[in-house]
């Protein structure tokens, strides 16, 4: 069984004189991140691997988070998860070793919205739900998969356990 974790990056600044990938977070994204993080820890969610968008919010985003995770693990930062399509999405998660059972990416909407979406065949009633309502920053999706080796990841294979948002946490 392997697990994937998706995690949108939190609120960014909407600041003309960056460019998109530039956008850094706002002090709200700031702190969702760290919710989020907090959140991971809780689950127990240890990732053996940590994909990430090479965008400045998707990695101030994981600096919020990784003072929470326990354990070791690897981050890679990757130019082809600065998107807002799935396929670049899939490939990456396709090439991930069998040795990492888990998995936790960080990223862009509408990608990671999508994926969850196409991923999960079914899921617990309240992450399905929220998934029909809204997929907003800082959001945390944790999918399971009942198969070990991540170059099967194919559509409607998962099931969706969680669908956390940080405003939910309080």
């Amino acid at each position: 069984m392997v697990t994937l974790h998706l995690l949108r990056h939190g609120k960014a600044k909407s600041a003309p004189e960056f460019a998109d990938i530039e956008l850094p977070l706002t002090e709200r994204g700031r702190s969702e991140s760290d919710r989020m993080g907090r959140l991971l820890a809780v689950c127990d969610a240890r990732p053996d691997l940590i994909l990430c968008s090479s965008a400045q919010r998707a990695r101030e985003t994981l600096a919020g988070v990784l003072p929470h995770l326990g354990g070791t693990y690897r981050v890679k930062v990757e130019e082809q998860l600065y998107t807002f399509d799935t396929a670049p999405v899939y490939d990456q998660l396709r090439q991930v070793s069998q040795a990492e059972s888990s998995v936790l990416l960080v990223g862009h909407n509408p990608a990671l919205e999508n994926l969850t979406a196409e991923l999960s065949a079914d899921g617990t009633p309240s992450a399905l739900r929220q998934l029909a309502i809204k997929f907003p920053t800082c959001a945390l999706a944790t999918i399971e998969f009942n198969f070990e080796d991540w170059a099967v990841l194919v559509p409607q294979t998962g099931r969706l356990i969680r669908l956390a948002i940080p405003d939910a946490l309080d």
